[in-house]
Formats: structure tokens, C-alpha cells, sequence
């Protein structure tokens, strides 16, 4: 084995030799292939990479917006909820309110319908009170009468009262005779 100077040894069984020409087409090959990489491959990839890194941009500020719009929305919905409390608050006030009012209403006319219904009472009392007194007054008058007629004529039926009676009138008509026709005019008056 002869060694040349683009010869290297390998302390193995392979034997390794640097060889310009090879070396330059290879050269010349692996610039050709970059050369090809970077005119046609390179600009694609790139505008793939901006595009990709431009959706990703869109939707981080997309993203971005949606959490503001979130956050908004999130503030609204406490601002509402506060809105909302606040005005169930002032409507159970209110009910609250108009609750006591119409107690208060309900017990003056209720008072009132009680004193319609105690002066309707007395009032009715009071007539049923004349009528009361109207009808035993009544029946007092018709009582008296009939127990002074019972009286009467239970006196006027003793024997005695007769004979007191004829006498009397005969006491009357002797009286009458003598004293003229005055005397009678009196005398027919008490009698009838």
C-alpha cells in the first residue's frame, strides 16, 4: 500500500481518501440544493409561518378581545345584578309599603263600617225602642180600659151602685127641675 498525500489512513479496515474534484461537485451540489431551498422553499414556509404566526396574532387579539368583552360583559352583568337587587330591594320597600297603607285603610274602613253598623244598631234600637214603647203604651191604654170597663161594670151590676146610681139621678133630675134649664144644659153634658 502506497500512501499519497489526499490519502488518510484509517486504523481500520476502511480507507478513506479527500478528493477536490468530488469534493467541488459536491460543493457545487450542496449550494445548488440551498440555493433551490432558499429561492423556492423558503419563501412558501415563510409566508406559511407569517400567515400561521398572523392567524395566531388574530386570534390572541381576538382572544384578547373576547376577554375584554367578557370582562365587560361580566362587569355589565354585576352592574345588572346590582341594578337588580337595588330595584328588588325598592319594590319590596315599596310592597312593603303599600302593604302598611292598605292595612292602615283597611282598618279605618273598617272602622268606619263599624261605626256605620253601631249607629245603624243604635238607630235601629231606638226605633225598635219607640215602637216598644208605642205598642205597650198600646196595649197599657187598652188594658186600663178594659179593666176600668171590666170595673165599671162589674160596679155597675151590684145592686147597690144601681140604687146609688137612680138615685143620684133622680137627686139630679129634681135638681134639674127645680133649678131650670142652666142646670139640665150641665146636667146632659157630664152624661153624655
Amino acid at each position: 500500500m502506497t500512501l499519497s498525500s489526499t490519502d488518510i489512513l484509517a486504523e481500520s479496515i476502511y480507507q478513506i481518501k479527500f478528493e477536490w474534484p468530488v469534493f467541488l461537485s459536491q460543493l457545487f451540489g450542496f449550494v445548488v440544493i440551498v440555493w433551490v431551498i432558499v429561492k423556492y422553499v423558503v419563501p412558501p414556509v415563510k409566508r406559511m409561518m407569517a400567515k400561521s404566526q398572523d392567524a395566531i396574532r388574530k386570534q390572541l387579539e381576538e382572544n384578547q378581545e373576547a376577554a375584554d368583552r367578557l370582562t365587560q360583559a361580566k362587569e355589565v352583568y354585576d352592574n345588572g345584578m346590582a341594578e337588580a337587587r337595588a330595584e328588588l330591594a325598592q319594590l319590596v320597600e315599596d310592597a312593603h309599603a303599600d302593604a302598611e297603607a292598605i292595612v292602615v285603610q283597611m282598618r279605618e274602613a273598617a272602622a268606619a263600617e263599624v261605626e256605620r253598623v253601631r249607629k245603624q244598631g243604635r238607630d235601629q234600637i231606638e226605633l225598635a225602642r219607640r215602637q216598644l214603647i208605642r205598642d205597650l203604651k198600646d196595649d197599657f191604654t187598652e188594658l186600663v180600659l178594659t179593666r176600668t170597663t171590666d170595673d165599671v161594670r162589674e160596679q155597675v151590676r151590684s145592686p147597690e151602685v144601681k140604687a146609688d146610681a137612680v138615685e143620684k139621678f133622680l137627686d139630679e133630675l129634681e135638681t134639674m127641675a127645680n133649678a131650670g134649664s142652666e142646670l139640665r144644659a150641665r146636667s146632659q153634658s157630664q152624661w153624655n
